[in-house]
């Protein structure tokens, strides 16, 4: 898997830790990132800290391919994570054009001093236009702001998605009815063949159809065609077909 995109998820917000809230975005962006080909190496949930965020980010920045924040970017006290960000960089707040003329022309005579501050960015910020987006979205350097509300989350994620789009991770799939200890052994012998294959093992306990199911992932097509065939040779039961 060495040269894969790697991707960190930062959700940020006091509703999530306490339970007021279901995070429904990370498992989005890992879904949607993993079809692109970009495999997501940490989610991590944080609350409302002001340093807490700028920190973390960073430090994500650093560690992988892209970030991807959600959460605390409206006009209210506890939005804090563009703030946050620009003083983790150690960079200024400055005014994005684009996205004042975009709240000028959405809020119109609603507009106050508290929706202006969303036009508010880290110094260095790049933004991808529209699309469909009520406002330009923000990034900065590797680092992609969103909102926490989902809808919009994944609206602007769809615009901008092929961005991230790189070699195509494939997954085979073997569902069966087995008992995960009695091919365990199996399965170390097929990582000790193919010791870049991502293997997964997932126990099933209310399926009737099926106890186990395996995943082999790989962006090597032909390494994993070769893996998935010795793994089926040497399982005790035949794979039961799933449609999907």
């Amino acid at each position: 898997m060495q040269g894969i995109q790697t991707a960190g998820i930062v959700i940020i917000g006091n509703e999530i830790l306490s339970g007021k809230v279901t995070d429904i975005n990370s498992p989005y962006l890992c879904k949607e990132l993993r079809f692109l080909g970009v495999e997501v190496a940490r989610v991590i949930v944080i609350p409302d800290e002001f340093d807490l965020i700028g920190e973390t980010v960073r430090m994500f920045s650093e560690m992988f391919t892209w970030v991807f924040t959600s959460g605390g970017i409206g006009p209210t006290h506890d939005d804090l994570t563009v703030p946050a960000i620009a003083k983790g960089f150690g960079v200024e707040l400055v005014e994005c054009p684009e996205v004042r003329l975009a709240l000028e022309t959405y809020y119109q005579e609603r507009l106050n001093k508290a929706i202006l501050s969303m036009a508010m960015v880290p110094q260095g910020y790049s933004i991808f236009h529209q699309g469909k987006m009520r406002t330009p979205q923000v990034y900065f350097r590797n680092v992609f702001i969103f909102p926490g509300i989902p809808e919009l989350l994944r609206n602007r994620f769809d615009e901008i998605k092929e961005t991230f789009r790189g070699e195509p991770i494939h997954l085979k799939e073997i569902y069966l009815k087995v008992d995960e200890g009695e091919v365990a052994h199996l399965l170390h012998q097929i990582l000790e063949d193919y010791p870049d294959l991502l293997l997964g093992s997932y126990p099933s306990l209310w399926r009737k159809d099926y106890t186990l199911r395996l995943t082999l992932e790989s962006k090597n097509l032909s390494m994993l065609e070769k893996a998935y065939h010795d793994l089926l040779q040497l399982l005790p039961v035949s794979p039961i077909p799933i449609s999907s």
